[in-house]
């Protein structure tokens, strides 16, 4: 065995769920979602990998374990007593989670919006909905709405940080529009405002929703 090897390798008896999660997660941080198999998580902790079975069946349920933590997110959901502001901030929240972790963001659609982590989110949204005086037909189709715009909304985000990773571009903006008038009259008059800024671009759309 090499020194690397050697040092690499994970003590007897500490490999655990959360070990195998965040060495998972680095491997999807480097190379994306295809990188990780349960060979690969095995080589970097040095360890063999029908170890990692004793703990995840399978690659699925590795990754179904990652989307979980990354719905869950690294804050406690909000409590101020604004439910209003308690509601933009959950949903921002799960907005920061699922740009912090870029490649990692696609796998939140391998979970139904109502399992796992999932539940905590919803919970706290729709009760922050019910107290701004929404009735519960209200508060689900607004929280269905919510939940399209900010996951559809991060993940053309994290998708567009993850290229700009991978090609050195960290930082670069989005694409602005600059259409001829001749042609394109509407679209020419509403490109001024259309943001290249995607932090006001999320803002704009998540207070169009709610205001």
């Amino acid at each position: 065995m090499t020194v690397s090897a050697a040092a690499r390798r994970t003590p007897r008896g500490t490999l655990s769920q959360q070990v195998l999660l965040d060495s998972a997660r680095e491997i999807v941080d480097i190379g994306g979602v295809n990188a990780l198999s349960m060979r690969a998580l095995g080589a970097r902790l040095g360890v063999d990998p029908t170890a990692i079975y004793r703990h995840f069946q399978n690659k699925n349920e590795l990754l179904d374990a990652l989307a979980d933590l990354l719905i869950r997110g690294e804050e406690p959901l909000p409590a101020t007593g604004d439910p209003a502001a308690d509601l933009r901030e959950n949903l921002r929240q799960l907005r920061r989670q699922l740009l912090r972790y870029p490649t990692l963001a696609p796998s939140v659609l391998r979970q139904p919006p109502g399992a796992g982590s999932w539940w905590d989110r919803m919970e706290h949204a729709l009760g922050a909905l019910r107290a701004t005086g929404r009735t519960e037909a209200e508060a689900g189709a607004t929280w269905q709405t919510l939940l399209f715009f900010v996951v559809g909304h991060a993940l053309v985000e994290a998708r567009h940080l993850a290229e700009n990773i991978a090609t050195d571009r960290v930082g670069a903006p989005m694409p602005t529009v600059n259409p001829p008038r001749s042609r394109y009259p509407e679209l020419a008059g509403a490109a001024p405002y259309l943001h290249a800024d995607l932090t006001d671009q999320f803002e704009t759309g998540l207070g169009r929703i709610l205001d």
